[in-house]
């Protein structure tokens, strides 16, 4: 799916900045979560289990910074079993269970496996995310605990002389351990919106294709059956009344210039409707197919934009009587009834019903979007369509003023 509108290098432009900043977010954050460790834990390990410390954090830094263009591919590209993923939860792992073997070396040495559980919980779908986040927390919460109460007790560093000092290092771990989630979960929403976007963007423009194909089929579904029509009757007055069959083919060849012409309308989106051609140029239609129809439109303040909806009414209407009918008499009728406008097509032979036309589908759409309904029909062989479109306060026609009156001026007589 791509998108090509006039905003589309934008988004693009903004996309790629968005990834650069989760990317730089993400390794500013392991960068300062590796740097805060060493700080704040070397001065309680000495010897060679200070040297081994160190360097399994500065590789577990190392494998974080590694792991960042995993997180970067989405969730449908997430890959929780990646060597890259399990050699950051071995490192970081091996780091704090150094830490918490007597005597504890600090709370300071669990950012790495802090850092490793966000990471962890960026690749796991719905609900293992805070599975993985209370683990990490419990780790860290457990094996601090048994580094502060198995015995020997750990020396106090200078850095934890205040009383409040490691209660800040465990709350500081635990949004190290939300700072990768919460980094790649801002990306991954921008990108859900980006794709709904795109969506709408194509769903728009099948909607509008939706649209121009059924206004195609409503004209030339219409005139190519009107054209059958007078083709069929022209072939038959051809033999025996040349002169009529004359007028026919005359008329198809006028039909054919309508419908080049309506065609050319439709895709230009200019045409325009009114109810009254299109009902007594339905009723000539019937009628010259030998259908007696009568037409009655009452509507002098119908607005254009419902008369172009009935319009259409008619015409598929009209269609479905010479197409799918054996009528004899037909009657078109529109009118405005209390708050509503109403429009009732019958004819009185029905065909068989059918079920896989979408004349009158479209035709439904087009009057739900004037929040109007489309109701048939079929009893004792008479067909009944009805078309019911409600009113609006601008539809109604307000009350004329009076003109002011003035007051009449005393006549002056001469003497």
């Amino acid at each position: 799916m791509t998108d090509t509108g006039p905003g589309a290098p934008r988004v693009t432009a903004d996309l790629r900045a968005m990834r650069l900043f989760t990317a730089f977010s993400l390794g500013l954050g392991m960068l300062i979560g590796g740097v805060v460790q060493l700080v704040l834990g070397v001065g309680a390990a000495t010897g060679v289990r200070a040297v081994a410390l160190v360097v399994a954090t500065v590789a577990a830094v190392l494998a974080g910074l590694a792991t960042i263009p995993l997180l970067l591919r989405g969730p449908d590209d997430a890959r929780p079993r990646h060597p890259l993923v399990l050699v950051l939860l071995a490192l970081s792992g091996a780091v704090w269970v150094v830490a918490v073997v007597p005597p504890f070396a600090g709370w300071g040495w669990a950012f790495t496996l802090a850092l490793a559980g966000g990471v962890l919980s960026c690749l796991v779908p719905g609900w293992w995310r805070a599975t993985v986040i209370l683990c990490s927390w419990a780790a860290i919460g457990l094996g601090g605990l048994i580094g502060v109460l198995v015995p020997p007790r750990p020396t106090v560093a200078p850095w934890r002389a205040e009383a409040g000092a490691e209660a800040i290092v465990i709350s500081t771990l635990a949004l190290f351990t939300l700072l990768p989630l919460s980094a790649v979960w801002v990306q991954q929403v921008v990108l859900r919106l980006e794709h709904a976007r795109r969506l709408a963007s194509d769903l728009a423009v099948a909607q509008e294709r939706l649209r121009f194909a059924t206004d195609l089929h409503d004209i030339q579904g219409h005139n190519l059956q009107v054209i059958a029509l007078k083709s069929e009757l022209a072939e038959r007055l051809l033999t025996g009344q040349p002169e009529r069959a004359g007028r026919e083919i005359a008329e198809i060849r006028r039909i054919v210039q309508v419908a080049l012409d309506d065609t050319r309308a439709v895709v230009n989106d200019y045409r325009t409707v009114t109810v009254a051609t299109e009902a007594r140029n339905a009723a000539a239609v019937l009628r010259s197919a030998g259908i007696r129809c009568t037409e009655r439109i009452d509507t002098p303040d119908l607005p254009v934009a419902l008369g172009a909806v009935f319009a259409v009414a008619i015409r598929e209407a009209v269609t479905n009587v010479l197409r799918h009918s054996r009528a004899t008499e037909a009657t078109i009728e529109l009118v405005r009834v209390a708050a509503e406008y109403r429009l009732t097509v019958t004819n009185n032979a029905a065909g068989a019903s059918r079920g896989d036309g979408t004349g009158l589908a479209g035709l439904a759409d087009r009057v739900a979007a004037q929040r109007g309904t489309v109701e048939t029909t079929r009893e004792d062989g008479t067909f009944t369509l009805i078309v019911r479109v409600p009113t609006t306060d601008a539809d109604t026609p307000g009350p004329v003023p009076e003109a002011p009156t003035r007051p009449r001026r005393r006549r002056r007589t001469r003497r």
